[in-house]
């Protein structure tokens, strides 16, 4: 039996938006009590942990996502794959640790990031545990809300009880283990139960080659954000990474509720596909991208409003010199949303990666060069960093738009004004967001005024237009409540 496309989205936005008031909650205590130079060392030293992370999970959770939701029905298979899955997550994950270690010892021994590095070797036996992505194939996604609010909470509460000064960054970053150890750990022993190891017809070989090319595409953040934040860190300052990460964080957090509206149907296009079901196919992705656009590009004109706003009250006056990063970031959080439906609920979920590889990789190292030529000529910096970013992936998404229309045939119209009417919208909040400041003073008055009047703004708009997204979700709510 099916679950619910819209219960399932409903769940998702819960766990996203309690993943909302975590980091902000967490992020503003942990930015003040840690300070620039201590949460500095920590985010430099996990972009270093980042590269070899990657070898570590192989490409396991969005591949394993994928297939899982094409067999859920076959009891014997989804053993088999989820076996077959484990085994080589295990095996990477203890091959990406030994590197780990030697590549830490031998560059950062007698610097003051290395105890934060063996901190972070912890993470390669945790991940081994990590099937999340059973439980979103099989859309178990009440328990993965009721799981990770447990979770997130007892990782609060010792923030707030281990953090306390700029001396506590290694507390700090063993609570970030610990909270994905504790994660990891409830997901995986409440798998086991539903599902068993078999080890009669595993099969490894077949795996390797979709898994290396998914360890490709899907992690484009290294020939990206995350490349921008170790070239800072290793050629600038450490300081200057989180002046990148603080923007990038709360463009995180809002790019994570978004992505609820998304992530919960490509198990479902991935099923749909499998029954070769275009028609149905279609129909989903163009209401899904539409549903999506409509909460994005306000999102995104906002976030570039408030910017200033936003990095004074998550980070404190100590980062406000990251605010012009963060406008810089709402432009590339368009681009990215875009980019996650283009590869993600198209080219990916139609099996060509290897068109996604050659693609990423193209513009990963257009990205590399751009940031080089910038060091080289000292005009390096978290804005300019991003901005090379976000003009790689905008190339990018018209590589794989072009591709999408010519070679896959695709019936997706990405520019049409039923999908662009919500920008063109959004763009009226840079008046009204003018005249607020005009007669508004103070961060948090200036925040609540501009969220709240735009807002109503925006959702009247809708309504008065009778927009096909607002109605279908007063349908939706409407036909609960009749219940």
């Amino acid at each position: 039996m099916k679950k619910s496309l819209f219960k399932n989205m409903l769940y998702k936005i819960l766990l996203n938006v309690f993943n909302l008031i975590v980091p902000i909650l967490v992020g503003t205590y942990v930015n003040r009590a840690l300070g620039v130079s201590s949460l500095g060392k920590v985010q430099f030293a996990e972009s270093i942990f980042n590269y070899f992370f990657i070898f570590a999970s192989f490409g396991v959770y969005q591949y394993g996502l994928r297939e899982m939701s094409r067999l859920k029905n076959d009891r014997d298979k989804v053993s088999q794959l989820f076996t077959s899955l484990f085994t080589i997550s295990f095996v990477s994950g203890i091959a990406a640790l030994l590197f780990y270690l030697s590549f830490s010892y031998l560059g950062y021994s007698d610097k003051s990031t290395f105890p934060i590095l063996l901190i972070f070797a912890f993470n390669f036996i945790v991940n081994i545990f990590y099937v999340e992505w059973v439980n979103e194939a099989m859309e178990n996604y009440d328990f993965i809300t009721v799981k990770t609010i447990i979770v997130r909470s007892i990782y609060v509460v010792l923030i707030f009880i281990m953090v306390n000064t700029p001396g506590d960054y290694h507390e700090y970053a063993i609570l970030l283990v610990f909270s994905m150890f504790l994660n990891n750990i409830v997901s995986f022993i409440y798998i086991k139960r539903k599902i068993k190891f078999d080890f009669r017809n595993i099969s490894i070989r077949q795996h390797i080659k979709p898994l290396f090319l998914v360890v490709i595409f899907s992690n484009a953040n290294v020939l990206y954000t995350q490349l921008d934040r170790f070239m800072l860190g290793q050629y600038v300052s450490t300081k200057y990474v989180s002046y990148y990460v603080i923007p990038q964080q709360i463009m995180g957090i809002i790019n994570t509720l978004l992505l609820s509206i998304i992530q919960v149907s490509i198990p479902r296009l991935s099923n749909i596909l499998g029954e070769n079901d275009d028609k149905s196919y279609l129909t989903l992705l163009n209401n899904i991208s539409k549903a999506y656009f409509a909460f994005l590009f306000p999102a995104a004109v906002g976030l570039y409003l408030l910017a200033d706003v936003g990095v004074f009250i998550y980070g404190g006056r100590e980062f406000i010199a990251a605010a012009p990063v963060l406008s810089a970031f709402s432009f590339y959080m368009i681009i990215l949303g875009i980019d996650f439906i283009l590869a993600n609920q198209i080219i990916y979920v139609k099996k060509k990666e290897h068109v996604l590889v050659r693609l990423v990789f193209l513009c990963g190292f257009l990205n590399l060069g751009l940031n080089a030529l910038l060091l080289q000529y000292d005009l390096f910096t978290p804005v300019t960093a991003i901005l090379t970013t976000a003009v790689s992936n905008l190339l990018l998404i018209l590589l794989e738009y072009g591709y999408i229309r010519r070679y896959l045939k695709v019936d997706y119209h990405l520019f049409e004004l039923g999908k662009m009417k919500y920008f063109f919208i959004a763009l009226l909040f840079i008046p009204v967001s003018y005249l607020i400041r005009q007669y508004v003073s103070g961060p948090i008055p200036l925040f609540i005024s501009i969220v709240g009047i735009n807002s109503l703004l925006y959702a009247g708009i809708l309504f008065i237009t009778k927009d096909q997204v607002m109605k279908m979700f007063l349908d939706k709510v409407k036909s609960r409540f009749n219940k």
